[in-house]
């Protein structure tokens, strides 16, 4: 019998976006694969202080790849702290022959990432990190000192998109180290929702009383500051004045909603729909009805709801300030989105108004996010690990 490469991966709990890729890793016969959570955050309910909601997912698969809770049922905070004495052990029992890692920010993390050293096993490394939004100079500068140090004992890096290897590339990392990975998303789920994207358009435009012809935009995530959804209604109130009417859903929760569900009620003509917390089951198929995905964040490293909507076909407009666009990325600009300078509304409006007025575009747009979603997605739940059985 030929022997299997032996894969540990270490997370902080289960993620509702990447345990689907488990799941696919999982399937492989070429490997052994194993998950090592140090809190059951995410399987049971926790109060999520963005969010301002108690929640949990349903779509976690812990039944489709093998692992392990090292601290027990604990719901343990996913913060800097977190940490298990058991995972040194368990790595012992299991003997991988690569440890995947995420980041360096938890306690965790340094502890696969020493034990891995220390026992001469490959390290791999995933992180969402970019360039692209405002830093304190001096307090960067030190930290990146920890930094190269800590990335020069790296064997390989899962990298997400073009700014995230930028970021690799400027501490230290060469070219032959970085593997494109890209962001995983619940591909099964998506696969079957496009597979009826028209149908589920119509039902979501019905409930809200939409007709085909209106243009509708959609952003997803926690109603916080950084996010800035409230640019986008701004957009729409400058672009009524310029006789284009335009609708949105602003799908989360959080601290903002009561001062930005006023400032939605001063549209005359379009409307904001504020619909909360959306299931992740559900949100395909807000994508579905979506026309225009817009993500308008100062703050934002590589959007999953990004990489989600270009799935579901959306042309996509975001601020130069998120991690997400690039000549290989999720929004490759005039390909199948526009990028705009962090706060300008009025280059907001501009290329909002370029994709409601011209159908054209949209539909030369929507294919091509398809299109490259469906090869990252490839990439991300199988072609990598064939890279790592070819590395190891």
């Amino acid at each position: 019998m030929s022997y299997k490469l032996k894969i540990a991966l270490v997370v902080s709990h289960p993620i509702q976006h990447f345990c689907p890729q488990y799941a696919s890793f999982a399937k492989n016969s070429a490997i052994e694969f194993k998950v090592f959570f140090a809190s059951t955050l995410g399987l049971k309910k926790y109060f999520d202080e963005n969010f301002r909601k108690e929640i949990s997912w349903g779509n976690l698969q812990l039944d489709k790849f093998d692992h392990v809770f090292l601290n027990g049922h604990a719901v343990v905070p996913s913060d800097k702290n977190i940490d298990a004495v058991l995972l040194d052990n368990e790595l012992a029992i299991f003997k991988p022959d690569i440890v995947i890692t995420y980041g360096y920010f938890q306690k965790l993390q340094r502890r696969a990432y020493r034990w891995a050293i220390k026992n001469k096993v490959k390290l791999a490394y995933i992180s969402d990190s970019e360039l692209r939004h405002t830093r304190n100079g001096v307090k960067d500068f030190i930290k990146g000192l920890y930094i190269k140090n800590y990335f020069s004992k790296i064997d390989f890096f899962l990298s997400v998109g073009d700014a995230n290897e930028a970021f690799y590339k400027k501490h230290g990392v060469s070219e032959g180290k970085i593997k494109r990975m890209h962001f995983p998303i619940d591909i099964e789920l998506y696969e079957k929702v496009w597979g009826k994207k028209e149908e589920m358009r119509s039902v979501v435009r019905e409930q809200y009383l939409l007709k085909e012809t209106d243009i509708v935009m959609s952003v997803v995530g926690k109603l916080v500051p950084w996010k800035n959804q409230d640019h986008i209604i701004d957009a729409m109130l400058q672009l009524e004045n310029e006789g284009v009417t335009t609708y949105l859903f602003i799908i989360g929760s959080g601290e903002k909603l009561e001062a930005w569900e006023k400032k939605g009620e001063m549209l005359k003509k379009g409307k904001v729909f504020f619909t909360g917390f959306v299931e992740i089951e559900k949100l395909p198929a807000y994508y579905a009805a979506t026309d225009i995905y817009v993500h308008p964040a100062s703050i934002e490293p590589h959007s999953i709801a990004i990489s989600e909507a270009i799935y579901m076909g959306c042309p996509v407009i975001l601020s130069d300030r998120c991690g997400s666009y690039g000549i290989s990325d999720d929004v490759q600009e005039g390909k199948n989105g526009f990028v705009y300078t962090f706060g300008s509304i009025n280059e907001l409006s501009k290329a909002i108004k370029e994709l409601s007025i011209n159908k054209e575009r949209r539909l030369v747009f929507g294919p091509h996010s398809h299109n490259i979603a469906v090869d990252f997605q490839a990439c991300s739940h199988v072609k990598i690990i064939g890279e790592l059985i070819k590395l190891v």
